[in-house]
């Protein structure tokens, strides 16, 4: 079995959105740039914490809100829970 070697100028641990920042700055100044990752590409918070988590959060809130403002003349019966 032959070894094959490869040089790269960086090599970013995550492809999440900071390593895909530094990756793409360094690929425009010519570096050769490897990602490495386990996971799928895009990192955690786009795919599994802080923006799923954010769009969640936000309805609740408003179902909520609706809720409370019940006896102020807020109408629940339009909102749908599911």
């Amino acid at each position: 079995m032959t070894e094959k070697t490869e040089k790269y100028g960086l090599i970013v641990i995550g492809a999440g959105m900071a390593g895909i920042a530094a990756a793409t700055k360094c690929a425009s100044q010519g570096w050769r740039v490897a990602i490495v990752d386990s996971l799928p590409y895009g990192g955690t918070c786009a795919l599994r914490g802080c923006d799923p988590k954010k769009i969640l959060r936000r309805g609740a809130e408003i179902l909520d809100a609706a809720h409370l403002m019940g006896d102020k003349g807020i109408d629940e019966g339009g909102l749908i829970y599911r």
